[in-house]
């Protein structure tokens, strides 16, 4: 008896899973079709064929639907930046196969990438992880002598605001070119030298 009610346990927690799931990805199927204000309670449950009730059940509120995307979206993106961040290269290197990888991935799925898109432009808490992990490899790069000593904050600003402003023509099938070049330019902001930085974007645009 034991058995059969922690299975029937286990199986109730995946379809709760699967359920759960299936709201996320309608919700962005339908933000990336409205806008972030332009969807609601019906629209979200009815793209995922549920009824408002089973919505609430997960997603008390648009609110919770809206911070759960962004852990979606910054959960995904956190397993393709680990991998590079692992890699034995330079800081400057590292920061151009982050960016390169970002742009790529929302290129490959527009839905998502336009919500991340949407996400960004929004009053939506930002990611920590994002912030933490640029502090961390900006300190690195100046300690190796690659990037300028300046406040890590304004760095990222002017990264992340960069690549806000390609990361919408990205998504949708423009700017790829222009994004090597944006990138080039950041590092160079940040202290490389112009000629080294476009190669190093050049080349990590080939590896995605």
């Amino acid at each position: 008896m034991r058995v059969n009610l922690e299975a029937r346990a286990a199986l109730a927690e995946q379809r709760r899973a699967r359920t759960r799931d299936r709201l996320l990805v309608a919700a962005e199927a339908v933000i990336a079709e409205k806008g972030l204000n332009g969807g609601s309670i019906e629209a979200f449950a009815r793209a995922a064929g549920v009824s408002r009730g089973t919505f609430y059940n997960y997603f008390p509120t648009v609110a919770d639907l809206i911070a759960a995307m962004n852990r979606r979206v910054a959960r995904h993106m956190g397993g393709l930046l680990g991998e590079i961040a692992r890699r034995p290269a330079d800081p400057a290197t590292r920061l151009a196969a982050s960016l390169h990888a970002m742009l790529e991935a929302y290129r490959i799925d527009p839905i998502r990438g336009w919500v991340a898109v949407q996400l960004a432009s929004s009053t939506v808490p930002r990611t920590r992880a994002y912030e933490d992990a640029f502090a961390a490899l900006y300190s690195e790069g100046v300690m190796r002598g690659q990037f300028r000593a300046v406040d890590p904050m304004a760095a990222m600003t002017l990264c992340f605001g960069a690549l806000r402003m390609v990361q919408r023509d990205v998504v949708v099938g423009d700017a790829a070119a222009r994004a090597e070049e944006l990138i080039a330019l950041v590092l160079a902001a940040y202290g490389v030298p112009f000629d080294d930085a476009r190669t190093i974007s050049r080349q990590e645009a080939g590896r995605v």
